[in-house]
């Protein structure tokens, strides 16, 4: 599918795409479609080189497909949609039909370069995915979590027995330091954002890995008392019981591959849930992994409207305009908004909407 030009071309130019990327997320029914489709606009607006580059959107479950408006307003635009029906080994961890997504577009024909994205992330500024004498870019993962720093670490015996499993050398994983607690741990990329060669089948081998771990029930976590928040929502405590298996796959299968890794630069995929301790940041970023920060009762401490992050005025304007994703179009939104805003900000947010 040929994709529109972005909404701020004139529509009635031919289409046209000199992109060599194609851009994956996914849509659920509910904050996911929402987020989904402020995504693949801020693409559309803010993408420079990449604007019309081929999008996909999937959906891997029929009975969480997004509604008649939001497909749509997909296909406005540009957007390939692909209503999937996709196995997972394990459905309580959402993340799942994220790893069995990106092998299933991975799989077809389409632009050498795929980049998978959360749905809770955006563009502010033109990303560069050239990937030169690289298979794979992405970030490092914000915080050591399931991570292992080594030897000694109490998560190590964990990761070599995984990599046993899976056929990988444990010892040829590489290392990085995350981006907020800054640890020194095997190598492990935060999953808002990979770019990868589609030749490279490295999300085809995440996949292979992600079905060993769980057939083989690899847990990571012990089951919590109950559910915990994750950027689209909860986690169930059975979900959380592999929660970071799909990036540590991701590690894993970089690994076996032997692929040529970028870390991309610290605009990259900002953690917005961490702004205040990554930091000053006199450049507007790139893109960014906003999690629940676009929820109307997290606005008022929210980098992407308070004014700490750097934005130029045409993304500062297109954001108030669209934020929060949660209740804006809903009745009683001004009310909810007053209470969580000073009246000041308040009366700024409106008149900018």
């Amino acid at each position: 599918m040929t994709p529109h030009p972005p909404p701020s071309v004139d529509e009635s130019s031919p289409r046209q795409t000199g992109s060599a990327v194609e851009f994956l997320a996914i849509a659920e029914a509910g904050l996911l479609e929402a987020q989904a489709l402020l995504l693949c606009e801020s693409i559309r607006r803010f993408g420079g080189a990449h604007a019309a580059a081929a999008i996909t959107i999937v959906s891997p479950r029929p009975s969480r497909r997004p509604s008649p408006a939001s497909r749509r307003r997909f296909d406005r635009l540009g957007v390939e949609f692909v209503a999937a029906d996709l196995a997972s080994p394990f459905p309580e961890y959402g993340t799942s039909f994220r790893v069995a997504a990106a092998a299933h577009i991975a799989r077809r024909p389409g632009a050498p370069i795929l980049v998978q994205l959360d749905s809770d992330t955006l563009f502010l500024g033109q990303p560069d995915f050239a990937l030169r004498d690289v298979d794979f870019a992405a970030r490092p993962v914000d915080v050591k979590g399931i991570c292992t720093c080594g030897d000694g670490d109490p998560n190590d015996a964990y990761w070599r027995r995984v990599s046993a499993a899976c056929d990988v050398d444990y010892a040829a994983i590489g290392w990085v330091t995350t981006t907020v607690d800054a640890q020194r741990v095997r190598a492990n990329y935060n999953g808002g954002l990979i770019a990868t060669r589609r030749s490279s089948g490295v999300f085809e081998r995440t996949e292979e890995i992600f079905l060993r771990i769980v057939r083989d029930r690899l847990v990571s976590h012990t089951r919590p008392p109950s559910p915990l928040r994750i950027g689209a929502g909860e986690v169930s405590p059975d979900g959380y019981t592999y929660w970071g298996t799909s990036q540590m796959a991701l590690s894993l299968a970089c690994t076996a591959l032997g692929a040529r890794v970028q870390i991309l630069p610290a605009d990259y995929n900002v953690p917005l849930h961490y702004f205040d301790q990554l930091g000053a940041r006199a450049a507007a970023p790139v893109h960014v992994h906003y999690h629940w920060l676009a929820d109307a009762d997290q606005l008022a401490s929210s980098p992407l409207v308070d004014g700490r992050m750097a934005l130029p005025a045409a993304q500062a304007r297109w954001l108030r305009s669209r934020l929060p994703l949660d209740q804006a179009r809903t009745p009683g939104f001004a009310a909810r908004l007053r209470r969580v805003l000073s009246a000041e900000r308040f009366t700024r947010m409106l008149r900018a909407r």
